[in-house]
This record gives structure tokens, sequence and C-alpha cells, in this order.
């Protein structure tokens, strides 16, 4: 039967062909995952397309809508107060944001003891 190892064989030749198997069921394995992995980036690429091409869209929003507030804020209090109040309420919220965001990347690469729990 092919199953079952022939009387000739000797104990050497029978651990070498577990070890070839054993190689490429791994192979095998590798090559699995691996065409699992590409499958799920090619799935992922639209979307990570549809990702960027909203935030130029939204970045483009955001430039028309800090333009509307500074032509609103010119016939209010002038060009130049209306310049000053739109930067620096950018720069007010550039900052809080990126303050915000420091303190989010602080807190989850500081080194936690063993015996504190998550």
């Amino acid at each position: 039967m092919e199953g079952e190892p022939q009387p000739e064989e000797s104990i050497t030749s029978l651990v070498s062909r577990l070890i070839d198997d054993g190689e490429n069921f791994v192979r095998a394995e590798v090559k699995l995952y691996r065409a699992r992995l590409f499958a799920r980036l090619d799935e992922a690429r639209n979307a990570i397309l549809l990702g960027i091409g909203a935030l130029v869209l939204a970045q483009a929003v955001l430039v028309a809508a800090l333009v509307g507030l500074l032509m609103t804020l010119n016939w209010l209090v002038g060009p130049g107060w209306a310049t000053l109040i739109v930067v620096g309420g950018g720069v007010l919220v550039t900052v809080m944001m990126g303050w915000g965001a420091w303190l989010l990347i602080k807190k989850a690469t500081e080194i936690k003891d063993k015996d504190e729990r998550p």
C-alpha cells in the first residue's frame, strides 16, 4: 500500500521524507497566507484611494470656508483684522489639535509596568 512504509526503508530515509513533507507543508502554508495578504491588500486599495480622495476634498472645502470667512470678515472689520482673525483662529485650532495628538501619542507609547492593568 502507498501509505505504509516499505520494509526496506530505513529510519533515516523515513525521517528524511518526514522533513521534506514538513518543509513542503510549511511552504504551502506560507504561499496561502501570502495569497490571502495580497488579496486583502487588493480589496483595501480601493478603500485607501477613496479615503485619500475624501481627505483631499475635505482640505479643499476647508480652504474655501476659510476664504469665505476672510471675505465676510473683510466687510465687518477690514482686511488686516480679517486676516489676523482667520490666521489666528487657524493657528489656535492647529495648536490644539497638535497638542491633543501629542498627548495621545505619549499615552500610546508610554512603558507600563507589569503590575499595572490596562
